[in-house]
């Protein structure tokens, strides 16, 4: 048999590839290494799926060919993403940060959907059927892999990246793309947490505080995120330092240094403000109805000053004063590294969108040779928008697949 659509990988992108082409009567078959469809989906979001974001655009993303971008996100919205989970069993909910969830606040929920989705029309998903190549004759695709042989007029290769491997991300589509002459962007962990040096924060693991992160390359600021930082036993986490990780690779060489803001809301001159307030509490008093307890012990320490004095009373010294200021407001943290990719969401760099034609993610270099998601050279900022890309390119593709058909 003659598929008109083998899709390769059977993750966010290949599973709503399946489900569009089941919708449009293709005949389509899915080829997933792993033991399991969806894996990876199972955790986004901390195992609650954060399938979409109430505002996504072209912005919200890295890449390097914008127009594309924006074309395939308008072709599938975050909005025709709500209706297609609602329509399949699996409404999302509005958070108040504007990102959208599994309503049950269940990831399986969001994968059975999309597995319905796929069995509407007869799409068929195969798992362990892990692809080794593949090679055009006469106009067809024959995939092969360990014990089987599959052909059809369209490949859409969406094996993800490298990110968490532990889920079967292993770059497999990277060596696909290869050998059809594919030029791969250079491909490195993002949204992934900060490894520091020693464990200077690591007895507030566990704490979650409202921070202003600033990258600093040669003494300028070159990127500013405000949001919450998780602090873990060894580094950092959370959205803010997240968002930052792929930055601060990308100046590391350079000598970038991650300063934390831990009173953001605060105006400039607005310590001075609380401390002219203070009258006879303490330090130690006065900060910790701004920051958690530890945190505020920790960075009194950090800055040599004595929690118990009355800033209400001006008994800090003007190098106190200044010391404290640097600690609260412009703390260098003590990076390291990243944790890479063993706990990056997403990987950044893979299949040059500039050697893609337009929005049907068709190969330049092979006729008929398609790619989404993950594998693609989009990644996004967190809050949804990387599972939008997911969706939004993978319908693109088999649309413009269907339209040959």
């Amino acid at each position: 048999m003659v598929y008109d659509l083998i899709i390769i990988g059977g993750g966010a992108a290949g599973l709503m590839a399946a489900a569009e082409a089941s919708r449009l009567k293709l005949r389509a078959l899915v080829l997933e290494g792993g033991a399991h469809p969806g894996v990876k989906l199972l955790m986004c979001g901390g195992g609650r799926c954060n399938a979409t974001h109430v505002k996504v655009t072209e912005k919200d993303y890295s890449c390097g060919c914008v127009h594309v971008l924006r074309h395939v996100l308008n072709g599938f919205s975050n909005q025709d993403a709500v209706r297609f989970f609602e329509q399949w069993g699996a409404p999302l909910a509005l958070q108040d940060d504007g990102c959208y969830f599994s309503a049950d606040g269940k990831a399986r929920t969001v994968l059975s959907a999309l597995l319905a989705a796929i069995r509407g029309n007869g799409a068929e998903l195969r798992c362990g059927a892990k692809v080794h190549s593949i090679a055009v004759q006469d106009n067809i695709f024959n995939v092969t892999g360990g014990g089987f042989i599959e052909q059809a007029r369209f490949v859409l290769v969406t094996t993800g990246g490298l990110s968490y491997p532990s889920t079967g991300s292993d770059g497999s589509g990277y060596v696909l793309a290869e050998r059809f002459g594919h030029r791969l962007v250079p491909r490195r962990p993002a949204l992934t947490p900060f490894i520091t040096f020693g464990d200077v924060f690591a007895s507030l693991s566990g704490i979650v505080v409202q921070v202003r992160l600033s990258l600093w390359v040669a003494g300028r600021k070159i990127k500013t995120i405000q949001g919450p930082l998780l602090f873990t036993h060894h580094g950092f986490s959370g959205p803010v330092a997240l968002e930052m990780g792929r930055a601060w690779l990308d100046a590391h060489s350079s000598g970038g240094e991650v300063k934390a803001d831990f009173l953001p809301e605060l105006e400039a001159d607005g310590l001075k403000v609380v401390f002219r307030a203070a009258g006879q509490r303490s330090l130690k008093n006065v900060l910790g109805e701004l920051l958690p307890e530890r945190l505020v012990v920790l960075l009194l320490s950090m800055a040599s000053v004595d929690g118990l004095k009355r800033p209400g009373m001006s008994e800090l010294t003007r190098d106190e004063k200044h010391s404290l200021e640097r600690a609260l407001r412009a703390e260098t943290l003590p990076v390291k590294d990243t944790a890479g990719y063993a706990k990056a969401e997403i990987t950044a760099g893979g299949v040059d969108l500039n050697e893609l034609k337009g929005a049907s993610l068709e190969s330049r270099l092979q006729e008929g040779l398609y790619f989404a998601g993950e594998v693609v050279d989009v990644d996004g900022r967190i809050g949804g928008f990387n599972l939008q890309w997911a969706w939004s390119s993978a319908v693109s593709a088999v649309r413009a697949i269907a339209r040959k058909c």
